[in-house]
């Protein structure tokens, strides 16, 4: 099942504007969002290549946009 497209929409604007950004992070720019409803987004555009999740230096995923986002 697909993510609302609004939760979409918010996600990757918030990934292009800051790249690299941790899902800690954007969960806490997205309030109004469960922590399953931001996981579940964020696996749905990983699968269709439109950001990489990455493990960063402490341990926790960064997010970032893949040229896709931008086509």
């Amino acid at each position: 099942m697909k993510p609302d497209d609004t939760v979409i929409a918010h996600i990757l604007d918030i990934i292009t504007h800051q790249p690299g950004c941790r899902i800690e992070h954007l969960t806490d720019l997205l309030p109004d969002l469960t922590l399953r409803q931001v996981v579940y987004t964020l696996n749905y555009l990983s699968r269709k290549g439109q950001l990489h999740l990455v493990v960063d230096c402490q341990g926790g995923f960064a997010v970032s946009p893949t040229l896709r986002v931008f086509h």
